[in-house]
């Protein structure tokens, strides 16, 4: 389940990047890519991720592809590993440590600068054979989508990432609402909501959001909803699902149908995104921009 997960959230997540590249502070190369290591595992975790994938230590895996990406179109498929980039190899790492992500992410750091150039030429094993491969990346939102496992119902940015739960992304049974979710977060990120949060300083830091004016928060969230919606409909997405997933949403978590600290109610949230779903629908018919601002 977390591996159709992971997928899905890197195909609508990288569709969104790549559509909104103008309207994103951040930028970058991107591939398509997601990527895993055998290294990032927990021990018990190791020896099935070896016979699944063919991971070796911290070298990069190829976890999911998304459609129509620079990945897809060079020939890269799940499973493979890969072996190094513009002639320089991966780190494999020591055997046998703790679970961890910096190897990994050290591999990653490398691919990205090779990618920053251009194309990069990688080599990667595909069941026991070695070729070579070109990846011509385009330029996309500078920002991951990540799955993180938890039964919770929620969703989050930290202005360079954005995660989901595996409860969340899962109860999006469709790519379209899980498009809303993500949509949301990275609004939150586009619209720099964490370094404008961040400068409260102090309070902020002992006491998270309870650091900020309720007020603030309300408007950040109902900014992100806005804007939200028009990063998802300038992907492809259709943004009238909006309302219709947050009013699911509320019938499954109750505890949403009101108001909550920095919060507005699922019922208010519906509402707006409704009137923003249809001001997207008028600028269609119209020949107007699908411009947020």
């Amino acid at each position: 389940m977390l591996s159709t997960l992971d997928t899905r959230v890197n195909s609508v997540g990288y569709r969104l990047a790549v559509a909104n590249v103008d309207l994103c502070p951040d930028t970058g190369p991107a591939t398509g890519l997601l990527l895993h290591a055998e290294s990032q595992y927990s021990d018990y975790l190791r020896p099935a991720a070896r016979a699944r994938w063919g991971l070796e230590g911290d070298l990069p895996g190829v976890a999911a592809i998304a459609p129509d990406s620079p990945a897809e179109r060079a020939g890269l498929q799940i499973g493979d590993l890969l072996v190094s980039v513009n002639g320089i190899p991966f780190a494999q790492g020591e055997p046998d440590r703790p679970a961890n992500f910096e190897g990994l992410a050290a591999n990653i750091a490398r691919l990205d600068d090779a990618l920053t150039d251009g194309d990069a030429r990688l080599v990667v094993r595909r069941d026991g054979v070695e070729r070579d491969l070109t990846v011509s990346p385009v330029r996309a939102c500078a920002y991951v989508f990540q799955v993180d496992p938890s039964t919770e119902l929620n969703a989050r940015a930290d202005g360079r990432r954005v995660f989901v739960a595996t409860a969340m992304a899962a109860f999006a049974e469709t790519d379209d609402d899980l498009a809303v979710i993500l949509g949301h977060e990275m609004a939150h990120n586009v619209l720099e909501h964490r370094e404008f949060f961040d400068e409260r300083g102090f309070a902020r830091s002992i006491l998270g959001n309870y650091g900020n004016a309720p007020w603030e928060l309300v408007a950040a969230e109902r900014e992100a909803d806005r804007v939200g919606l028009y990063l998802m409909a300038r992907a492809g997405y259709d943004p009238m699902r909006g309302p219709v997933f947050l009013r699911a949403l509320a019938e499954r978590n109750p505890g949403l149908r009101y108001a909550q600290w920095g919060h507005p109610s699922a019922r208010a949230r519906a509402q707006a995104l409704q009137v923003t779903a249809d001001e997207i629908h008028q600028k269609r018919a119209s020949g107007q921009p699908v411009m947020p601002f």
